[in-house]
């Protein structure tokens, strides 16, 4: 199997579905293959890109994107959203569904909330992971994953903080399925998100086929970008490169494209299922990498610097909870990862121009 053959078909879906993207329906069609998504993609070279006969100059002034605060989009600092969290007693517990893993939502006598996962038996959910997340996010200034770090609270408290109609299901749950130490819940804290949305685009949900041709199409070099979708075409081609350098896996498999209520914004949640070993990352990611050819110029420039002793200062050494967010490994493999993104796109850049490839701001 090639990964090559799976593009080429996702490609050619998107083909179908938006005028003017550049491979015909009939060439991937061809090529069909078994879509890749449990392991690291076979090969490490981007498809070869068909000529083109025109490309349609992109009009810059319709790439504007809102200012955002100085650490993310959700408005407040960091320390101001997670300090709260935890500092005063836990009334309130609940557990989160629709997922596989243990997450509970918790409510603190001061009015503040958090989403809460803790050591698990679940190798998906690994609480480190989502701090690691956040800690790159903000080191290469995305600012669209949730502020978290790691906290502890008695396992008696969690449980008696659960309504009386689900605690007997969520005792039974987190005494399966957490990892409690000396009777404590250890894990990770995220500032809860008021609000969220799964994100749409031209009606169609973005991680479905139909939306997934359209911001496709709209991501090729040369195509023309409606002024209204620019700032949300700009942040999936952002999340795409995140998804690539931590390697999650998880963000397109369903109900992990979601946002703000008025569609505008994109965050960048549930990412425990990251941080592989790989040196090329999961063929998931790559399948969104290889289908686009336009990228922020920002970010790209960041992810240029990017070094092991970056990322190793932003990690931070030990948690004081947790132990080490991530293994010398690991972070080795963000770098090789990096590596192979960015040569993806100067080759990009050497076919098709730097201005056409790293359109976006």
């Amino acid at each position: 199997m090639r990964l090559g053959t799976c593009i080429a078909l996702e490609l050619a879906l998107a083909a179908g579905a938006v005028g003017g993207v550049w491979l015909a329906a009939s060439r991937g069609s061809a090529l069909a293959g078994e879509y890749l998504h449990s392991r690291e993609a076979a090969a490490s070279t981007p498809p070869v890109f068909a000529p083109r006969a025109r490309l349609v100059p992109l009009e810059h002034a319709n790439l504007a994107i809102a200012p955002r605060a100085p650490d993310s989009v959700f408005g407040p600092s960091d320390a101001e959203l997670l300090a709260p969290i935890a500092a005063t007693p836990l009334v309130k517990a609940k557990l989160n569904h629709g997922g596989t893993s243990l997450s509970l939502r918790l409510d603190f006598a001061s009015g503040a909330r958090a989403a809460f996962k803790p050591l698990q038996t679940h190798p998906q959910s690994d609480p480190r992971r989502e701090i690691a997340a956040y800690r790159i996010d903000r080191l290469l200034g995305i600012g669209h994953v949730a502020p978290a770090r790691s906290a502890a609270f008695a396992v008696s408290d969690v449980i008696a903080a659960l309504a009386p109609a689900s605690r007997e299901l969520g005792a039974a749950r987190i005494n399966e399925e957490a990892i409690a130490r000396k009777g404590m819940l250890v894990g990770e804290v995220s500032w809860w998100i008021p609000e969220i949305k799964l994100v749409r685009m031209g009606g169609h949900l973005i991680d479905e086929p139909e939306g997934q041709a359209l911001w496709t199409g709209y991501l090729q070099a040369g195509a023309a970008i409606p002024a209204e979708l620019a700032p949300l075409l700009a942040q999936i081609a952002t999340v795409i490169l995140f998804d690539v350098v931590i390697d999650n896996s998880d963000r397109w498999s369903g109900n992990n494209t979601e946002g703000s209520p008025d569609n505008r914004t994109l965050y960048f949640m549930d990412n425990t299922l990251s941080f592989s070993q790989y040196t090329i990352g999961h063929a998931m990611n790559l399948s969104k990498l290889y289908r686009i050819q336009v990228f922020p110029r920002a970010l790209v420039d960041k992810l240029r610097l990017l070094t092991v002793e970056a990322l190793t200062a932003a990690i931070g050494g030990e948690d004081d909870l947790l132990g080490p967010l991530l293994t010398r490994v690991e972070i080795r493999a963000i770098i090789a990862r990096r590596d192979h993104l960015v040569a993806y796109i100067d080759r990009l850049i050497a076919e098709l121009g730097e201005d056409a490839v790293l359109a976006l701001p």
